[in-house]
């Protein structure tokens, strides 16, 4: 018999409509002990989540301004092939335990991102060679909380933010060398003070750390992972971090 040993994979969560009922069903229990568990993982409450309806929770996945990559486990034998990153959620293993989740909002054009506001004098000069993302909820459960983990995490929001930038931004070359200028993804990781998983991982990623804001967030910025009725931003207050990804 083949010994199959358990690994990790951090996957964009792709859907397929209508939506199913195993994709929904995963996505909410997740989100749930998240907040139960880890409250500080995500910008809402569980009072504002735990009476959704399933088509509230439905356009939350839907929602093209949230784009979640979803840890699951996954059952290898050696030798066995993985499968793409393309794949659909609901062609995932059955026997695969989604495990950790977090979400990326993006791509922004400098008019849209608000980040450098709320650095103030710190931001750096935003270009037209740059996406602006947003990283805004990390959960993750306490047993799958490991190196393998962590890693897959940081290799899968790298590849995300260079695939998602090179296909956003136009490629332009430099008028002296004749050189393809590099492209850059402007990442801000905005969280809460008591998120330590999050401040790990945001450190971990490779660039250029900007600066950073240690206050309360007085109005909602776009694209930010927060349910209706999440309660007043004022109340939620807020690490924000920035850093640029070479692409």
């Amino acid at each position: 018999m083949d010994e199959k040993v358990t690994s990790y994979r951090v996957d964009p969560l792709i859907v397929t409509k209508p939506l199913t009922a195993k994709v929904l069903i995963n996505f909410k229990s997740l989100r749930l002990e998240a907040l139960r568990t880890s409250p500080q993982s995500l910008l809402s409450t569980l009072e504002a989540e735990e009476g959704l309806s399933d088509s509230q929770w439905e356009a939350t996945i839907l929602d093209p301004a949230h784009q979640y990559l979803i840890c699951h486990t996954q059952l290898q034998s050696a030798g066995s092939t993985t499968p793409s990153s393309e794949c659909a959620a609901d062609e995932w293993a059955e026997d695969d335990a989604w495990v950790g989740m977090l979400c990326l909002s993006g791509p922004y054009r400098k008019d849209e991102y608000a980040v450098s506001s709320l650095l103030g004098s710190t931001a750096m000069v935003f270009d037209e060679h740059e996406s602006g993302w947003y990283i805004n909820a990390l959960f993750m459960q306490p047993d799958s909380r490991c190196k393998e983990s962590a890693t897959a995490i940081h290799e899968a929001v790298l590849d995300h933010l260079r695939f998602q930038t090179d296909q956003y931004l136009a490629t332009t070359f430099d008028d002296a060398t004749g050189l393809e200028k590099p492209k850059k993804a402007r990442l801000a990781g905005i969280l809460r003070t008591d998120n330590d998983p999050f401040s790990e991982l945001f450190e971990s990623l490779a660039g250029q750390t900007i600066g950073w804001a240690n206050e309360p967030l007085r109005r909602k910025i776009a694209g930010l992972d927060v349910m209706p009725d999440a309660g007043s931003m004022e109340e939620l207050r807020m690490q924000v971090m920035e850093s640029v990804i070479e692409c």
